[in-house]
């Protein structure tokens, strides 16, 4: 229990870059930090023979849910102010969070007054029981059996992890690489991006922020300026992070050992649906063969192309030409053109399609109130973002709020992910905290009178995010523990990767994909494009996922944590990718990943499965309102207060298998 709220909060779904800083004596939580040290306080104070589920099982839920609801919003703001002071208040509560809940993950005072309750035998729902022991398995886990010496050290472990993990992350945000071309370097780029760019000297300044790498390796047509920003990619986070990678690992180890774990991956995995290393090592040998035929027939095509493009007849293709020549193949081939694509995806358009979808899908509205907000005081920490309400139709209810914050600023978050902000939570007096969540993305703005468009893969990567927001919002859950997003580190994609399907459907697309200015559809013809090119690439992408899995689990599964990470890095990229290695660079120095998903980047491939079976049961109807409402009840619904695959089960009434998701790779 208490590890999986750390991780929500921490990492993983929600927010990959919590920079470094100092804890003061002073934060902005600081009241509520003693207020939930009062309420745990009472609760192990409670005699033995007076405990009772409500007053010490359920109460713990009760201050973990007050304390979430009354500091994420400070801690949030790290990752999105405007004002750099407020970023350093939100990155010093957030490090108080996590030490708070470290000190409560070890609070031999709450594991007793749990094991005094269990004594009595009471009666508990099935949401309890699966909290009650979830939470003593942590304590365990935890290192409460440990002795005064072993404690100690665990104690000081932790420690040094908070501080080394931020200080990665926050390499990772404030790195500030760049790359100087001449135009004529950058010739291919789409024209309002290249214009935008700042300059020195008559040179383009071409950072790693933003879309601004997947607009040189995209459409650039010099394949050594690809060659250049690719390398440039790989040297992010500097021989700084690598030296700070290499002390969490040797660190991370030493923990597991202390523990009674031989790796650290072996303790990570024990909680996780895969539940030893040693499946995930079988999932990866079952699936490697299968991706590399697939790997080589995509090479295959990519280097015909590039011979074909070039004129020449021994052009070699590098890992830098992939997404080029995918956009290329996608023009020529199958006469889908993504620079000029993005015209039919304007941002109001896609959001207007995407919540038109999914409320008749799922039987909710969602209702702007921003103004209504605004009106009222609450947070709106920037001038783009928007805050939306979510009412069940039947019902009427509110079920939650999502905020939405979508383009670029200085400061700001990088990336794509959901924040949750407010847990559901039903308290003993029958009220509910309904969910609250941000939905954080970095999408070009508008520019002059043209509005923000999107690339087809930003449009997926707006609907994968909204599943998560939707996840977090539909659930039913009574204990904030097991609410919405808060379910088995490997299945948690699950949901999200199933909704990007609905972007490939002609039927969906004609929702909302048409032309900014003339209001035009995308014609038939691209949509069939799109979808005969769907899986161009397809087994190269999915060995970069097994290269990027495999590399993180071999970190965490090593004899005795001492891990020269490059090499290791390089090796395992020659033997899961089509490519030789660039020298020199230090590709895991902005691995975020590393940081919150120790030991579990196979999580993304390894939930795929699930969520491309899951999406078998729409592939013939889509849109589809019965089994949507069955989704719903079924997987979205309970979060985490049942097993991950007696979820997919029981959607699915049988047993998961991988066709689905071979077919969804064009693997026959």
């Amino acid at each position: 229990m208490i590890e999986a709220l750390l991780a929500l909060l921490t990492g993983l779904v929600l927010s990959p870059a919590i920079p470094a800083a100092e804890e003061s004596s002073e934060t902005a939580i600081t009241s509520q930090l003693a207020a939930a040290d009062a309420a745990v306080d009472r609760i192990v104070a409670i005699p033995a023979q007076e405990r009772t589920v409500a007053n010490s099982l359920v109460a713990l839920d009760d201050a973990v849910a007050a304390l979430i609801e009354s500091t994420s919003m400070v801690g949030f703001m790290a990752e999105v102010s405007t004002d750099p002071s407020e970023r350093d208040a939100g990155r010093e509560a957030r490090i108080a969070l996590s030490r708070w809940f470290d000190r409560l993950e070890k609070d031999e005072r709450m594991f007793r007054a749990l094991e005094e309750l269990a004594a009595l035998d009471p009666t508990m729902t099935d949401e309890e029981r699966r909290f009650f022991d979830e939470t003593m398995r942590d304590y365990r886990r935890a290192g409460l059996d440990l002795s005064e010496s072993s404690s100690a050290r665990l104690d000081a472990i932790d420690r040094e992890l908070v501080e080394l993990e931020s200080e990665f992350r926050a390499t990772i945000t404030a790195d500030e690489t760049f790359v100087l071309f001449t135009e004529d370097e950058l010739a291919g780029a789409p024209a309002d991006w290249l214009e935008g760019l700042p300059r020195a000297n008559g040179l383009c300044i071409v950072d790693m922020k933003g879309p601004n790498l997947g607009y040189v390796l995209g459409y650039c047509d010099d394949a050594v300026t690809r060659r250049k920003i690719g390398c440039a990619a790989g040297l992010r986070g500097g021989r700084r992070n690598v030296r700070t990678l290499e002390a969490i690992l040797a660190l991370r180890h030493e923990r597991a050992n202390l523990l009674g774990y031989p790796t650290a991956a072996a303790y990570v995995v024990e909680t996780r649906m895969a539940k030893t290393p040693e499946a995930i090592v079988a999932f990866y040998d079952d699936l490697r063969p299968k991706l590399r035929r697939k790997a080589a027939l995509d090479l295959a095509e990519f280097e015909a192309a590039m011979r074909e493009h070039t004129g020449d007849p021994n052009a070699a293709f590098e890992s830098s030409d992939v997404l080029y020549y995918t956009n290329w193949l996608k023009r020529e081939k199958y006469d889908v053109d993504t620079r000029s694509l993005r015209e039919y995806f304007p941002l109001d358009s896609v959001l207007e399609g995407m919540f038109g979808v999914f409320q008749n899908l799922f039987a909710v509205t969602f209702e702007d109130v921003t103004a209504e907000a605004r009106a009222t005081g609450r947070p709106l920490w920037h001038e783009d973002v928007r805050l939306y309400a979510v009412h069940d139709d039947a019902s009427g209810e509110l079920l939650g709020e999502f905020y939405i914050d979508l383009h670029p600023r200085e400061g700001k978050f990088g990336y794509a992910a959901q924040f949750p902000l407010r847990l559901r939570k039903v308290w003993p007096d029958g009220s509910v905290s309904t969910p609250l969540v941000a939905l954080v993305c970095s999408l070009a703005k508008p520019e002059g009178d043209r509005p923000s468009l999107l690339l087809h893969r930003e449009v997926v990567t707006l609907f994968h995010e909204f599943g998560h927001c939707l996840h977090s919002i539909l659930t039913r859950a009574n204990l904030a523990t097991f609410a919405g997003t808060n379910v088995a580190r490997d299945f948690v994609e699950a949901p999200s990767q199933m909704l990007e399907n609905w972007t490939w459907g002609p039927e969906i697309l004609a929702r909302f994909a048409r032309h900014y200015e003339t209001g035009e559809p995308l014609p038939a013809s691209i949509i069939e494009g799109m979808v005969a090119a769907k899986n161009l690439g397809s087994g190269i992408n999915a060995e970069g996922q097994v290269y990027l899995g495999l590399m993180d689990l071999r970190y965490h599964t090593d004899d005795d944590g001492i891990v020269d990470t490059t090499e290791v890095c390089e090796q395992t990229f020659r033997e899961t990718r089509m490519f030789e290695p660039a020298e020199n660079l230090v590709r895991q120095a902005a691995f975020g990943h590393l940081v919150g998903y120790e030991s579990g980047y196979y999580s993304y491939l390894w939930s795929s499965v699930y969520a491309q079976d899951m999406w078998s049961r729409f592939a013939d109807d889509p849109m589809n309102a019965d089994t949507a409402r069955a989704y719903r009840r079924v997987v979205l619904e309970p979060g985490g207060t049942r097993d991950a695959l007696e979820i997919v089960r029981e959607f699915l009434g049988r047993e998961p298998n991988a066709t689905a998701f071979l077919a969804h790779l064009g693997l026959d």
